[in-house]
């Protein structure tokens, strides 16, 4: 299932969209729910409370919050997301590209470029998940960008995730299941209880790791040669 976000203060607009989308998500076999804002502010809100969407189709011309200022809000949470503007005035889509659109669909040829864009999207979306740790803890689901993740330790019965916007969020699953989970290069372990991410690394000393965080944290000696040189690796020194 796919969650798609569409704001455009014109209702008529949302509706010819949602009937287009309905048709495309047809014809691809696809589940797209409908998330529909004809304030920018609602939407907005939104985000600022956590929310996450996989598409986002926004008009560019709304009062009080334009469609560009929506779209820089949206990419400092998620900055993968796939954006797609609607507009009647293409002249304006140099502006778009300013905050990383995907598309810009003229409002006057909706159901010939809305395809493509979708198509696009979609691309863009499949490409993002494996970018994304998806977290279920009891009845919460939260998806973490790798990017926004700093380290994860293990911490009596259950695990921290700790991140950069987030928060600390927990999960029951095993340390070594969530680090082959995220196969990622820039991840190490520095004991046999927590891995980092080294983009979030300031400093290695002999014992301990300074985080961006401005946390210290402890390593295995015994560990403390294999994460220099993974460090030197992906920072671009030969170790």
């Amino acid at each position: 299932m796919y969650h798609v976000a569409i704001c455009d203060d014109e209702i008529v607009f949302i509706d010819k969209i949602s009937e287009l989308l309905q048709q495309y998500a047809k014809r691809k076999k696809l589940i797209f729910q409908f998330h529909t804002f004809t304030d920018p502010s609602s939407l907005q809100d939104e985000i600022t409370d956590g929310s996450v969407f996989d598409i986002y189709l926004l008009d560019v011309e709304m009062p009080g919050i334009d469609g560009f200022s929506l779209a820089r809000r949206i990419k400092g949470s998620q900055p993968l997301a796939p954006i797609l503007f609607l507009t009647s005035h293409v002249e304006m889509s140099r502006e778009g590209y300013k905050v990383d659109a995907l598309r810009y669909v003229s409002k006057l040829s909706l159901k010939d470029e809305l395809t493509e864009a979708l198509d696009a999207a979609l691309d863009e979306t499949e490409k993002s998940e494996k970018k994304y740790l998806t977290v279920t803890y009891y009845h919460d689901i939260v998806r973490v960008p790798y990017d926004e993740i700093l380290y994860v330790q293990r911490a009596m019965r259950y695990l921290e995730i700790h991140t950069s916007r987030q928060g600390i969020i927990n999960t029951g699953r095993g340390i070594k299941e969530v680090f082959e989970k995220v196969s990622d290069e820039r991840f190490v372990f520095i004991s046999r209880s927590c891995f980092v991410n080294l983009d979030h690394v300031q400093q290695l000393s002999e014992s301990f790791i300074k985080m961006d965080s401005d946390e210290n944290l402890p390593i295995s000696r015994k560990m403390l040669p294999g994460v220099k040189s993974t460090i030197l690796q992906v920072w671009g020194e030969k170790p």
